[in-house]
């Protein structure tokens, strides 16, 4: 039976030692890795959405070199933003489009950017769908115009920006984007 000289027992405790932080390092990692987009998401949620309601569209206020709900805000942008709560249900989503420019854009809690329809993708046509969830039944008798998406995540955002020409334009087309509806399929 051979010994173990001190030097190799040395050795072999910082061997283990090293392995040990290695492995915790590596859960760290990867456990920051699925938290950061998830953290940030749902601050941005409570910020941006505000005390709006899920499932109901709530239009922002005209950006101005005050407003930093977001980074920078760009004050060319009409913001309306809809705080998606899958766990009630389907929701149904209408947006009319306007010129020069706008966009719909659904984001996951986890801030994957899974949905995006623009004016020049629908030929200015509204953009109407329904968001599910991943264990959600599919609402029945959807107009044929309705396009189906399925979330990711059970909660997210929906995200509206136009475009806004100048400063005549504006109670216009802040008047016409009060028309979008984000609302709760009952079923």
């Amino acid at each position: 039976m051979t010994t173990q000289s001190p030097e190799m027992a040395k050795v072999k405790r910082l061997v283990i030692w090293l392995i040990a932080v290695i492995i915790m390092a590596d859960i760290i990692h990867v456990a920051t890795i699925w938290a950061i987009p998830r953290v940030i998401m749902s601050r941005v949620m409570t910020v941006v959405a505000g005390n709006s309601e899920a499932n109901v569209m709530a239009h922002m206020q005209r950006p101005d070199e005050t407003s930093r709900t977001v980074v920078r805000p760009s004050p060319d942008l009409a913001y309306s933003i809809c705080s998606l709560d899958l766990s009630k249900g389907a929701v149904h989503v209408v947006v009319p489009l306007s010129a020069p420019y706008s966009s719909v854009a659904l984001y996951s809690s986890a801030t994957d950017n899974y949905f995006v329809r623009n004016d020049r993708d629908t030929d200015g046509a509204p953009v109407d769908i329904v968001v599910v969830g991943k264990r959600e039944p599919i609402p029945s008798n959807l107009p044929p115009s309705t396009t189906l998406i399925e979330s990711p995540t059970d909660k997210g955002l929906v995200l509206v920006r136009r475009v806004i020409e100048n400063d005549e334009s504006f109670p216009a087309l802040d008047e016409m984007r009060r028309t979008a509806s984000c609302s709760t399929i009952k079923g």
